[in-house]
């Protein structure tokens, strides 16, 4: 009974389909009435759907590796041709393709090779002669199948007697037999691969603009582009508007895109920033450029994105220098390129309103605003905790913005220096140096120790106009001479403290005296 409904289903089949198809179809059919005959003669369905096994996967039958066909070399090995190992073992046709502007197209099949195998009668040795695996192409549900098929039409190489499954499949708009002398022009058709289609087989590039998201000062661009005549990386172009802004290479890892297409290569992402974009809704287009036949460049995609219009910048230090807080950093309004303003808050309130003008030049290469957008004041402070606060003050449409949070701790102690200390002979030595109480701009008590004995004590008062930028007068400078003895010594400058704060040790410096 199997044997009799098998040899009924071919031969109603038979004046339908092309002679591919016929084979196929009649095999599923013989092998479902073999293989699961209750499954297949009393419940709804088709008969591949009852002997489905996707190459030894657990695939969904529904999936593109259970349709019984093989995959595209060019999904394979990124390339739209024959890999190494095959021959091309014959050629069936599709009419009226849509891929080839209404006219014929042509699926070639690249057959594993035998090696020292022999094929008995059929012609088509096991794929374990040629270490060809039946299986998923890429190990994905997603791809059609390679190795498995053990099937020739045999317009090509008919001298090689022996050849293995179909590995993969490759496709053209010319006629084989113009292009591969193997082939004859005997015609077989098989309609139902009409559809059959992968980006990869047009050999124009393609890929994916993934997304375009919103960052200080511009907007970011991620996606992935393949050119099928290269494993290479290929440039994208950045078009905002309608302009042109940003020319990438695509060359960072996607192991996603390596998955998918299985031979092209690991390294066809992109990831970039793209800044001085205006604010506002914009539309961001990615084109893959082609390196090698094909279109001059494929469109990735679009989106439309919103390029932010708030203020924003660093607020990169904020410490005490010398008895004053000193504040740094930078800002930038996407609404114009000159200077805008930084407000300082101490504790909650407002300290200082500074504009945000200083040189700034690598800045500029950064953002492409221009180099006038940095700030650096020194501002005066009270001892105790303060939380500092930077923020950006809006230009235009926009919000003011926070860029940053310093906490600065001071005790408000005394603070100088020894600029100098020479040895005078006869153990005496000569001290050079100021001191500074920020709490007065009038001098300040100041004493020298050696070795952690106090030898001397003065007024800090001589002039000093270099002293002047620090906010605090000028008379602060000494000048004296102590008797050490001989011998090495450390020498340092204490200070007595005024109003908030604490006595405070300044400066050690050691010296030799004879």
């Amino acid at each position: 009974m199997t044997q009799r409904l098998a040899e009924r289903a071919a031969r109603a089949l038979s004046p339908r389909v092309g002679r591919r198809s016929f084979l196929t179809k009649s095999a599923i059919v013989g092998s479902a009435l073999a293989a699961a005959p209750a499954k297949y003669i009393l419940e709804p369905g088709t008969a591949y759907a009852a002997v489905c096994s996707c190459a030894g996967s657990r695939c969904d039958c529904g999936s593109a590796c259970c349709d019984g066909y093989t995959e595209f070399c060019c999904a394979v090995t990124g390339i739209n041709r024959c890999p190494p190992g095959t021959l091309t073992g014959g050629w069936w046709k599709v009419d009226g393709s849509s891929f080839c502007g209404g006219r014929a197209r042509y699926y070639v099949d690249c057959n594993s090779t035998c090696g020292s195998c022999t094929c008995g009668g059929s012609g088509i040795c096991s794929g374990s002669c040629s270490g060809r695996r039946c299986a998923c192409a890429g190990g994905s549900c997603g791809n059609r199948r390679v190795g498995c098929n053990g099937f020739r039409y045999g317009q090509c190489h008919q001298n090689v007697r022996c050849l293995g499954p179909i590995v993969c499949r490759v496709v053209s708009c010319i006629p084989p037999w113009q292009t591969d002398s193997s082939c004859g022009s005997t015609v077989r058709v098989d309609n139902a691969t009409r559809n059959h289609h992968r980006p990869c087989l047009t050999g124009n590039p393609y890929g994916r603009l993934d997304s375009v998201t919103a960052v200080e000062g511009g907007l970011r661009v991620r996606g992935w582009a393949v050119d099928p005549n290269t494993t290479g990386a290929i440039p994208v172009h950045i078009y905002i508007d309608d302009v042109g802004r940003a020319k990438l290479a695509a060359n960072l890892s996607r192991s996603d895109v390596a998955r998918a297409y299985p031979g092209a290569g690991a390294n066809h992402g992109f990831d970039a920033v793209i800044r001085d974009v205006r604010p506002g809704y914009r539309n961001v287009c990615a084109y893959a450029i082609n390196v090698g036949e094909g279109v001059s460049y494929t469109g990735i995609g679009c989106r439309r994105a919103f390029a932010e219009d708030d203020p924003f910048g660093r607020f990169e230090a904020a410490f005490m220098d010398f008895g004053k807080l000193h504040v740094r950093g930078w800002a930038i309004d996407p609404n114009t390129d000159g200077p805008i303003s930084v407000h300082i808050y101490d504790n909650g309130r407002g300290r200082a309103k500074l504009a945000a003008d200083v040189d700034r030049p690598e800045i500029d290469q950064q953002y492409a605003r221009g180099r006038r957008h940095g700030f650096d004041a020194k501002l005066s402070l009270s001892p105790g905790r303060h939380e500092i606060q930077a923020w950006a003050i809006n230009v235009g449409t926009g919000l003011n913005r926070l860029i940053g949070t310093r906490v600065v701790t001071w005790s408000g102690s005394p603070f100088g220096s020894i600029d100098t200390i020479t040895a005078l002979g006869g153990g005496r030595i000569r001290v050079t140096g100021w001191a500074i109480d920020a709490d007065t701009t009038a001098p300040v008590r100041a004493h020298i120790r050696s070795d952690d004995t106090h030898i001397a004590s003065f007024v800090a008062g001589l002039e000093r106009s270099d002293l002047a930028p620090l906010g605090f007068g000028t008379a602060h400078g000494f000048d004296v001479t102590v008797t050490v003895g001989a011998g090495s010594h450390e020498i340092c400058l204490w200070i007595t403290n005024v109003g908030a704060g604490s006595h405070a040790r300044a400066e050690c410096n050691r010296v030799t005296v004879t």
